[in-house]
């Protein structure tokens, strides 16, 4: 008997997917003159698309950095798999409060993401708080 797994991704999503994300990512594009180029990452080709995001930090254990930069902080991004994320896209991460206000707002690059049969996540490098 095979098991729909897609089923409990859909219902997580609807419970937890309580945050949002913009994806942009570089394009290889041909330029007007006949040049390749590529599209600037930090223009989204996808906005507002529902996600849950979590909270990591830890401990710098850099010697020289840990003055500048005591703790080191990442995001998950957790979301269906039906959502486009490829390694490399850059990322605009907003926590959401529960009337839809944004509490903060995040930008960096995510590595690969980790697939499941019903959900996916990916690693944030938090470069800024916005």
């Amino acid at each position: 008997m095979a098991f729909d797994f897609g089923k409990i991704g859909e219902i997580v999503g609807n419970v937890m997917d309580s945050d949002e994300i913009d994806i942009g990512r570089s394009v290889p594009i041909t330029l007007p003159d006949g040049s390749s180029g590529v599209t600037d990452p930090k223009v989204p080709i996808y906005k507002n698309v529902k996600c849950h995001l979590s909270f990591n930090s830890t401990d710098n254990p850099d010697p020289v950095s840990v003055g500048s930069v005591p703790i080191i902080m990442s995001i998950t991004i957790n979301c269906p798999v039906t959502v486009d994320l490829q390694n490399a896209d850059y990322i605009i991460a907003r926590k959401l409060a529960a009337d839809g206000t944004v509490l903060e707002e995040y930008q960096g690059t995510i590595g690969a993401p980790a697939t499941s049969q019903s959900r996916q996540s990916a690693v944030m490098e938090m470069r800024q708080a916005v």
